[in-house]
């Protein structure tokens, strides 16, 4: 029988806590190296602890952080072991998903085995982001090879990603295989407003499938774990019980046995495709947009029940995603010139306050209406999964295209088949 215990904590998972001290850099590991079974070497950070468990660490798709280091060493406090590897850099790979995605997991399950030889503790594999990729995949390839002794507590993931391709708007992702072929004992802690929160749950229902227990945790008004920049006093002070919390659900994993079998031999990913647009393509979701009720950055309450009679375009973004911003001054440049037509262009923050919103509003020329979506949830509704995401609705009040990526919104052609459905 299926295990799912929810945990909502306050919490608040501060990801830049290696601004609890002065620098990052104090919080430096042992740096050793490990000879894995292709013949390649990785480079381990290692933060030694007396204990009896270690985590076996893995890079995310941009690498490790200060924050990571850092939490690295407040768990050494907790005498938990912690070992971080970037298994991308290891192999002088590009950094990205993509490359994550290429990797098998033997490389981890290496890792696993050698952690276990060197110190003789039980181990948990660690993955936040598209790292959770790498470490159910080195658990199941540690399973195909069929210990003789069952050392392997299981994993603790951070807000997971966990997709093959990112889809076109209006479609469902595509999971990686490993996805569904783990049975080992999982925790995660998810970020409540990271932008994968309205695939969570069929997630967690993927992972348990094989009647694993798979544990959560959501921390609410945090978007992304390990972020850069420097976090309040307030913040900070809310982060220091977590390590003791992990610490908890690590005697929690244990009490449940690692299969010593896999469920079934991978499949390779055998296209690294992407469902990202960067033209107006035909929108093939639910062509009927919601009404919108929501609150601009100035404080006024705007209500939208029907999309008739004009061309509208709405446009989720965040202040802290790049493209989003890039693609600003293309916008406020297609209503200037839509100036005078039956046009309307909307903007929905992702889940970012009104004070955040108009201190960006000081340095970066918003010429449309800025909504603000606080909670996130009116995102997850549109089923919007990347940033920037973009949907343009006909005179009819059907949604007729979407972009998932910034695109220069005055280029002659887009302007040319806005103004088609006027």
């Amino acid at each position: 029988m299926n295990t799912l215990n929810i945990f909502y904590f306050p919490v608040l998972l501060a990801t830049l806590l290696y601004s609890i001290f002065t620098t990052a850099s104090c919080f430096a590991g042992n740096e050793i190296v490990v000879s894995v079974s292709s013949g390649d070497e990785l480079t381990v950070e290692r933060f030694p602890a007396s204990g009896r468990h270690l985590m076996v660490w893995l890079a995310p798709e941009y690498g490790f952080r200060g924050a990571h280091r850092t939490m690295a060493k407040m768990l050494t406090g907790e005498n938990i072991e912690v070992w971080q590897s970037d298994i991308v850099q290891s192999l002088f790979m590009p950094a990205g998903s993509s490359s994550i995605k290429k990797l098998n997991g033997q490389l981890v399950a290496d890792l696993i085995e050698q952690a276990h030889k060197t110190t003789g503790k039980k181990i948990i594999v660690v993955g936040d982001s598209y790292a959770t990729i790498s470490a159910l995949q080195g658990a199941h390839q540690w399973q195909q090879r069929k210990q003789d002794k069952s050392y392997l507590i299981g994993a603790i993931l951070f807000s997971p990603y966990t997709y093959a391709t990112i889809p076109p708007l209006g479609q469902l992702p595509e999971y990686m295989p490993v996805i569904s072929a783990t049975n080992i004992p999982i925790m995660i802690y998810q970020a409540r407003n990271n932008g994968n929160i309205g695939q969570f749950s069929t997630l967690v229902e993927k992972l348990q499938q094989h009647g694993n227990p798979v544990y959560t945790r959501l921390t609410p008004k945090v978007m992304s774990i390990f972020y850069e920049e420097k976090p309040t006093p307030e913040v900070i002070e809310q982060v220091k019980p977590l390590p003791k919390n992990i610490k908890k659900m690590i005697t929690v994993l244990e009490r449940h046995k690692v299969p010593t079998t896999a469920i079934k031999k991978l499949e390779q990913l055998k296209e690294n495709k992407s469902g990202i647009d960067i033209y107006l393509k035909k929108y093939k979701g639910k062509v009927s947009p919601l009404a919108i009720n929501l609150e601009n950055s100035r404080g006024k309450i705007v209500i939208k029940n029907s999309y008739k009679g004009q061309v509208t375009v709405i446009n989720f973004w965040a202040t802290w995603c790049p493209p989003c911003v890039e693609e600003i001054p293309s916008l406020n440049r297609l209503k200037e010139k839509m100036s005078g037509l039956p046009f309307e262009l909307i903007s929905i923050n992702y889940a970012e306050d009104k004070k955040t919103i108009l201190e960006f509003m000081k340095k970066v020329q918003v010429d449309f209406p800025v909504l603000l979506d606080q909670d996130g949830e009116f995102a997850q509704k549109w089923n919007v999964i990347t940033y920037p995401s973009t949907f343009v609705i006909d005179k009819k009040g059907d949604i007729k295209y979407g972009v998932n990526a910034a695109i220069e919104w005055d280029h002659p052609e887009f302007i040319e088949k806005i103004k088609a459905l006027l």
